[in-house]
């Protein structure tokens, strides 16, 4: 058998996506709306990881993929710990481009941008997934990206049990847009982790809608 075949039925496999939270920074901690900007962890965001890394130690995986802000890199890199497999940086798994909003407070938002601004963000409406900051990505446009990008990954790599370092928005979007039944909000504490499953017939989704690892919650 070719190594072609070998690769090809690999990328077939059903994949584990152990997808958890980049940990605390001081912007988190002040309540200041990240985005694009490329804030590092603080210690209580890197004592975070090291928790994640104990649980990968115990549930290795093949493969840490992860943005390149530097909040979601760390934490990949530490939650990976003394496991020897490859980190994958990823621009396409940044969190959402918040325009006008990135750096403000929820009190910020409010005084310089609208009342009911912060309100349509954070809903899980429908109605609401086109809604933007000025400047920024929609939720929409946001959750289209991230969720195709790693499709496109998981569709090529030959590894089955992947750890992904993601952020608070995009974790929400992808759980809202694999599964639009749901209409509360969705918990994303810093480093708390969901599993995703895909297979090339069946696309990606999660089953249950719940923290595989409350370790880091807050």
């Amino acid at each position: 058998m070719s190594s072609e075949s070998v690769s090809s039925r690999a990328n077939d496999a059903s994949k584990k996506i152990y997808i958890f939270r980049h940990g605390e920074t001081d912007w988190n901690k002040a309540g200041r709306m990240q985005g694009h900007a490329d804030i590092p962890l603080n210690q209580t965001g890197r004592d975070q990881a090291l928790e994640l890394q104990k649980y990968f130690a115990q549930a290795p995986v093949d493969v840490f993929l992860s943005s390149d802000l530097k909040r979601a890199k760390e934490t990949a890199d530490i939650a990976r710990g003394n496991l020897k497999v490859p980190h994958v940086i990823d621009p396409r798994q940044r969190e959402t481009n918040l325009g006008q909003a990135e750096g403000l407070t929820r009190e910020e938002i409010e005084q310089n941008i609208g009342k009911d601004a912060l309100e349509n963000w954070t809903s899980s409406d429908p109605i609401l997934w086109d809604y933007r900051f000025p400047n920024g990505e929609s939720k929409h446009e946001h959750m289209v990206r991230v969720r195709d990008s790693l499709i496109d990954f998981l569709s090529k790599t030959p590894h089955q049990r992947i750890g992904f370092c993601s952020h608070g928005g995009s974790m929400r979007r992808l759980i809202h847009g694999l599964r639009p039944d749901l209409k509360d909000a969705v918990v994303v504490h810093n480093c708390m982790l969901y599993e995703f499953c895909y297979e090339p017939s069946k696309g990606l989704w999660i089953d249950k809608v719940e923290p595989v690892s409350m370790t880091c919650r807050e």
